[in-house]
């Protein structure tokens, strides 16, 4: 009597295709390196700040107590809203009433400009549309069709603040001024202004066009490092060229501020009835930028030199670290070498009072980074830290490439790639094996029965 070897043979299949799933789930548990790579740290030496600034991302809070050992007297503004910050760190050093919604005027065409110079070149033409040209108030008196640069267009929105310029722009990027403003939106909520909406894009007045002087002025800081935006609102006097023929021409910074104070560079006027008389400003003293913004001033000239001299006199930057400052060794998974070289990517700040420096701890953040890497490819962050809160901060970007491993055994070793193609081959064993693995059974059993019926002919 012959016992049928199928039930011993389907087991024994079984046990060895889940002996080799377990297998391969071993050798992919010791390839995943589960701990995670601490944060390296460095303390470079504190320096006053001596070179032009180059902007970083920072936070939104009022100067901290901790960094400053007793409150300057508040500066004197007439303005019902004003503030002052650091174009770095973005650290609020006086602000009043600084988080009342209000309406903004012609500062709206901040944002509008801003998202010109991010979407359109300088040498692209602009051609004016009926709507653009039948729009009123300031304006560079565009003729329907007339066709203008983006060079120059930018300084007529800019300079002039032409209304009917804002509305060919909008027109030009978007297809629509709602179309637009819904961009504007999108971009203010990426810079941090939470508090703004806009729903033109020259700041004629809407009960649902509002900002903050704080939201304006994280706006003013994220525009003044476009070195586009940065060179056209220092410019005092321009003159355009017009396809139409106009004579109209001659274009005149409508920005007093830029001759009332040492190192004034911008940033742009505004006035409505709603809205009374806006500026955000802008000056760069001694390599140190300050932004301010004073909206329904009495005097905005005269408000935004306060809030300058009072920047100035009470407080001081300490440079952290500077652009292309080392950064460390940033670990690569799966790549031909195991660590590259990182650099800091912009120029980290704090502010604080002049009476005594602040103690600042930097922590640079670098997790493990996937081949390949390339230069300038985002790796970490470099943090400056006081009393454990983090006070400004700069990207850490890769400083040499890396690329991707060619050996399997190494991408099994060092990261994600080897491990997929690990398990890949894992399952497609398995299913191999349940696919032909009645034909190997038949196969066997044949060979078998053969063998039985070979020892048994001579007896029979």
């Amino acid at each position: 009597m012959f016992l049928n070897p199928r039930p011993r043979r389907r087991a024994r299949g079984l046990a060895a295709c889940f002996a080799a799933c377990l297998a391969g789930l071993a050798v992919y548990s010791r390839s995943n390196p589960s701990a995670s790579v601490a944060p390296k740290e460095q303390t470079p030496p504190l320096a006053p700040v001596s070179a032009p600034q180059t902007a970083a991302f920072v936070p939104t809070t009022q100067l901290p107590n901790d960094l400053m050992t007793q409150r300057p007297t508040d500066p004197s503004v007439t303005a019902v809203s004003a503030i002052v910050i650091d174009a770095v760190s973005g650290q609020v050093l006086y602000a009043k009433n600084a988080d009342q919604p209000r309406p903004m005027a012609s500062t709206t065409k901040i944002m509008t400009g801003l998202l010109f110079c991010e979407n359109v070149p300088d040498d692209a033409i602009i051609t004016a549309s009926k709507k653009a040209s039948e729009t009123r108030e300031s304006s560079l008196h565009l003729k329907y069709k007339e066709k203008v640069s983006a060079h120059d267009l930018l300084r007529g929105i800019m300079l002039r603040s032409a209304n009917d310029g804002c509305v060919a722009a909008a027109e030009h990027i978007a297809g629509t001024e709602a179309k637009f403003a819904a961009m504007m939106n999108a971009r203010a909520k990426e810079i941090g202004a939470t508090q703004t909406r806009f729903v033109n894009p020259h700041g004629l007045n809407h009960k649902e066009h509002y900002t903050t002087a704080h939201d304006l002025a994280l706006i003013a800081r994220v525009a003044m490092q476009n070195p586009r935006f940065e060179e056209v609102v220092r410019t005092r006097n321009y003159t355009i060229s017009r396809s139409s023929g106009s004579k109209d021409i001659s274009l005149r910074n409508h920005s007093r501020f830029l001759t009332k104070f040492p190192g004034a560079d911008g940033i742009k006027t505004g006035w409505t009835i709603p809205a009374g008389k806006c500026y955000v400003g802008s000056a760069t003293y001694g390599g140190w930028r300050l932004i301010t913004v004073v909206l329904k001033s009495k005097d905005y000239i005269s408000d935004t030199q306060a809030l300058m001299k009072f920047g100035y006199d009470n407080f001081k930057p300490y440079v952290v670290a500077r652009p292309g400052d080392p950064a460390g060794e940033c670990s690569v998974q799966a790549g031909e070498c195991t660590q590259v070289a990182a650099v800091v990517k912009r120029r980290v700040q704090v502010v604080a009072s002049k009476d005594a420096p602040p103690q600042i701890e930097s922590r640079i953040v670098l997790p493990p980074a996937n081949a390949p890497v390339q230069i300038g490819q985002t790796v970490g962050t470099f943090e400056a830290v006081v009393n454990g809160r983090v006070v400004c901060s700069s990207p850490v970007i890769a400083n040499e490439f890396a690329p991707a491993s060619s050996s399997f055994a190494g991408t099994v070793t060092q990261g994600g790639s080897g491990r997929f193609w690990l398990l890949t081959g894992v399952l497609a064993s398995g299913v191999v094996s349940l696919r032909y693995r009645k034909r190997f059974r038949t196969a066997a059993l044949v060979k078998s029965l053969r063998r039985r019926r070979s020892r048994l002919a001579p007896r029979l």
